[in-house]
């Protein structure tokens, strides 16, 4: 597995052309360049940071081979941050950029560095009223975000930088050619997907936006799908020890474009196309020491989406699987606080810590963005339609519960949905599924949670994100815990070798066959 993802990440480049290429965008000459040093390794680039005599600096993205969709990726993002910087939203400036066979043999983002530290290296150690600033910032800017004017659903391009005949949509009111082409986002591009011909935008229709994800995803299906077990191998024993059947998928991905017509809300702002961070988290967002946001950064395969599927609390702040927060109740530490133990004492803080940004983030949306309040709360199914959208589009990895649960809820809710006709009469739903079977999905719900849990938990015990990354420092750490937690189960296994063996299957940080 090291070597396939070392080999997914090789990516060779002229030094001496980079160097070059960072100087004239700096506008000095290639002998002032003083260092090349790398400074981060992410899931899709290279970040390197050139340094002149003088002391000036500039970034060097690089994206590696396994980054989708080649040459999009980068042109769409440079577009993006421009337009961005046009309507007053503090992110890097673009220096240069390439896209097409050049001198430095590698795509390349050269970027000015943005000052300050991410936002990761102190958040969970802030005041309440230092986390409030913070998210007055954060929902400032979405506000900025949602009130750009933007006429179709889609990426971000200067129309130079796209293929002639990709379709395209021009941005009203200006000049320099940027415009709405193709969806930029990686799971229209993974794998088969980048060679199949089907329409990727950009749409002027929402419902057109929700039928083409799923349309993508039955496309590759029928090319390319066969029997597999889920990638998330904690869900292996909810079905069955069993691979899941890609047909089955497809399935559901038919059942949801039945559906389709009736998800899109009757309030036309509710779709009106907006380009959002979907996933801003602490990691992305530079603030100084005394806590002013300077840049919100990485907006690589960013997509403008209508309103009402984008909207939504970033999942780095939002606190949904807790009752008090799903309530909007005013976060409270408990009255006997002082009482309690240090652990029962840090939980209790970390909940209060939890509620309070989901709470502050909403309550701040609604005081300052209206429109992104509206779409988020404007419509009662508007957050079933999310999920389904989303899982609709995904890239299919062997999971045939989310989308079948999602669907189950519609048909459970089906007058949240249906618009009355003439005469009064609620249509009937499209999609019919037998009390029987809305029994198993909800127990595989249930049983998918607690894999989720054991997921969670595992990774808290090994010092590891929830999708298994890690940093350089702590990553032997982090192996070593992770092969004594397993060593110690499969020792108390050691008499029953069938479970021992289903235990590696089903464990969530063991290597494994990916043609499998």
């Amino acid at each position: 597995m090291d070597s396939l993802r070392l080999a997914e990440r090789r990516m060779p480049f002229n030094v001496s052309e980079l160097k070059r290429v960072a100087a004239k965008a700096l506008n000095k000459p290639v002998e002032d360049v003083k260092t090349l040093r790398k400074i981060a390794e992410g899931g899709f680039n290279r970040i390197l940071e050139v340094t002149m005599n003088d002391g000036a600096s500039i970034l060097a993205r690089l994206p590696y081979p396994l980054t989708v969709p080649r040459r999009l990726a980068v042109a769409s993002e440079v577009a993006t941050l421009d337009l961005l910087r046009a309507n007053g939203i503090c992110v890097p400036q673009v220096l240069a950029y390439s896209t097409g066979e050049n001198a430095v043999c590698a795509e390349y983002m050269l970027m000015e560095r943005t000052p300050g530290k991410p936002l990761s290296s102190v958040w969970v150690h802030l005041t309440d009223d230092e986390r409030f600033k913070i998210l007055h910032q954060i929902v400032t800017m979405e506000a900025k975000l949602f009130a750009m004017k933007l006429p179709a659903s889609g990426s971000i391009y200067y129309s130079r930088d796209l293929p002639p005949k990709m379709p395209r949509i021009y941005i009203p009111g200006l000049d320099n050619g940027l415009c709405i082409g193709p969806y930029a986002h990686s799971v229209w591009w993974y794998g088969e997907r980048k060679d199949l011909d089907i329409d990727r935008g950009p749409h002027n229709n929402p419902q057109h936006v929700l039928r083409s994800f799923a349309d993508k995803e039955l496309a590759w299906i029928h090319a390319h799908g066969r029997p597999r077990y889920p990638s998330d191998r904690e869900y292996i024993e909810s079905f069955g020890h069993k691979k899941q059947d890609p047909e089955e998928h497809a399935s559901s991905l038919e059942g949801y474009l039945r559906l389709v017509p009736y998800l899109v809300p009757a309030d036309p702002t509710s779709y009106t196309p907006t380009l959002r961070r979907p996933d801003l988290t602490p990691n992305n967002i530079l603030i100084t020491d005394n806590l002013i946001v300077t840049g919100f950064i990485d907006w690589q395969h960013a997509m403008v989406l209508p309103a009402w599927l984008t909207a939504g609390i970033p999942p780095a702040f939002e606190n949904h699987v807790d009752e008090g927060s799903r309530g909007l109740q005013i976060p409270k530490l408990p009255d006997d606080l002082q009482s309690m133990d240090k652990t029962a004492r840090a939980r209790a803080e970390e909940q209060y810590r939890r509620r309070h940004i989901h709470f502050w983030y909403l309550a701040l949306t609604r005081q300052l963005n209206e429109q992104h309040w509206r779409a988020y709360m404007g419509h009662d199914g508007a957050f079933i339609t999310r999920n389904m959208f989303l899982q609709a589009g995904m890239i299919w990895q062997g999971n045939n519960a989310h989308l079948q649960i999602d669907l189950s809820q519609v048909v459970r809710n089906w007058s949240v949905f249906a618009s009355s006709s003439a005469d009064g009469s609620i249509p009937t739903c499209p999609v019919v599924i037998e009390e029987q079977e809305m029994q198993r999905r909800e127990n595989l719900r249930i049983s998918l949670q607690e894999g989720d849990a054991f997921r969670t938990n595992m990774s808290e015990m090994m010092g590891v994100l929830p999708d298994g990354s890690v940093s350089h420092e702590n990553f032997r750490v982090a192996k070593e815990r992770e092969s004594m937690i397993r060593e110690g189960v499969l020792t108390k296994l050691k008499d029953d070798p069938l479970e021992a063996e289903r235990v590696l299957l089903t464990w969530p940080f063991h290597d494994f066959d990916e043609d499998e």
